[in-house]
């Protein structure tokens, strides 16, 4: 049970509001950040991620029919009925269709869904990059699994239910890693060689003396899909010349045999595909035997590879705003001492940083000047996978 004094006070009096009654449960989803493994995992590449303290959470109340009603503070209100799942054009990218999706491919595999009331706000900035979708996606999935499932429904099945949706309801063409750090919490550890069973590990983060920062770049990439969904089509054309579904199914090498069959930009996604690969290994060796220093060039490594090969640091021709443009002048101030990177899909949107914490707040100030203080955020490491937690 949790206490009310732990809560918003506010959120429970909206939702007495908007619904004349009250809650009986309180829900916590938080967002995620990348720490290495940029556009890897639709591939069935290697990556690692965590979730963080960035969050979406609120008051849920049972109902009794297949209605659902969702109030989201800077969100459009949702009043949609379970009974019709279909897609509908008008619903396309919208929370509407993210919570039909995820009701579709739980119903569809057998479990139980029904309605429910849903008060609640973000504290995940919106279309930067810090996964807001999949944080949802997997609250609503939680929901259905606590509620109506027994929490019977595996960690998994909720990540793929986040990323069915978003795939075919929200039409942004995701792999599965942003629902999957959601899903189960912490930092861990993913390879997604296998994408019907992905392997899904916890690691110990050992270094106490650092701090991530997120950066809003002020840019959304919510409308930036079709470049998004180009980095797994290019990927995946490659394979598809070696007679392969996905890059993890080849090499590098058989690459090179074909290299005059592709455009440059496909050769160079590749090349990023399979040399990040490598640098997650590095990284997740580093995290284990407390290597500092291999742990910080690993993702600098990652920022070289994500601007030269992949290309998703910012929209051609926009260089001011982007993320390339917050990771060039993070490093000024950053030096050899911490690293940084993007954070998700690309293109505008947010960078991770990772520095030492008695540097952190003079960072911040720093970056403050360029992109404003309200866009800079602590973040930690969130143990927990999504809450739906039952009030007294």
């Amino acid at each position: 049970m949790l206490e009310l004094n732990h809560m918003k006070e506010s959120l429970k009096l909206e939702f007495e509001k908007r619904f004349n009654k009250e809650p009986t449960h309180y829900v916590k989803s938080s967002g995620r950040f990348e720490v290495i493994g940029n556009h890897t995992d639709h591939n069935g590449g290697l990556c690692v991620a965590a979730s963080c303290d960035l969050a979406i959470e609120g008051y849920l109340g049972v109902r009794d029919d297949n209605i659902v009603k969702l109030i989201t503070k800077g969100y459009d209100d949702v009043d949609i009925s379970l009974d019709d799942l279909s897609i509908k054009k008008e619903e396309v990218g919208t929370s509407a269709g993210l919570v039909k999706g995820v009701a579709f491919y739980l119903k569809d595999h057998g479990y139980k869904i029904g309605g429910f009331n849903l008060v609640s706000e973000s504290s995940i900035f919106k279309g930067a990059g810090v996964s807001s979708s999949a944080a949802f996606e997997s609250l609503v999935g939680q929901i259905f699994n606590k509620i109506y499932n027994e929490g019977k429904i595996a960690k998994i099945e909720l990540a793929k239910a986040g990323q069915y949706s978003e795939n075919n309801y929200f039409d942004k063409k995701s792999g599965l890693l942003d629902q999957s750090a959601v899903c189960f919490g912490n930092i861990s550890f993913m390879n997604f060689s296998s994408l019907a069973v992905p392997e899904i590990k916890t690691i110990d983060f050992p270094f106490s003396d650092m701090q991530f920062i997120i950066v809003n770049t002020g840019g959304s990439h919510a409308d930036l899909s079709d470049l998004y969904s180009a980095i797994p089509t290019d990927m995946k054309r490659v394979a598809s010349k070696l007679n392969k579904h996905t890059l993890s199914e080849t090499s590098m090498a058989e690459v090179e045999k074909i290299k005059d069959e592709l455009s440059d930009i496909e050769y160079l996604r590749a090349k990023h595909f399979f040399s990040e690969n490598k640098r997650v290994l590095t990284l997740v060796k580093a995290l284990e035997e407390k290597d500092e220093k291999s742990f910080l060039n690993a993702i600098k490594e990652s920022f070289i590879s994500s601007t030269k090969n992949l290309q998703n640091m910012m929209v051609k021709g926009e260089y001011e705003g982007s993320p390339l443009e917050a990771c060039d002048y993070a490093y000024k101030f950053l030096g050899n001492e911490g690293a940084c990177k993007i954070n998700g899909g690309g293109f505008a949107g947010s960078i991770i940083v990772c520095l030492k914490k008695d540097k952190a707040d003079e960072f911040i100030t720093y970056m403050a000047k360029k992109y404003g203080r309200n866009n800079i955020s602590k973040v930690n490491i969130n143990p927990n996978p999504p809450e739906v937690i039952k009030l007294d």
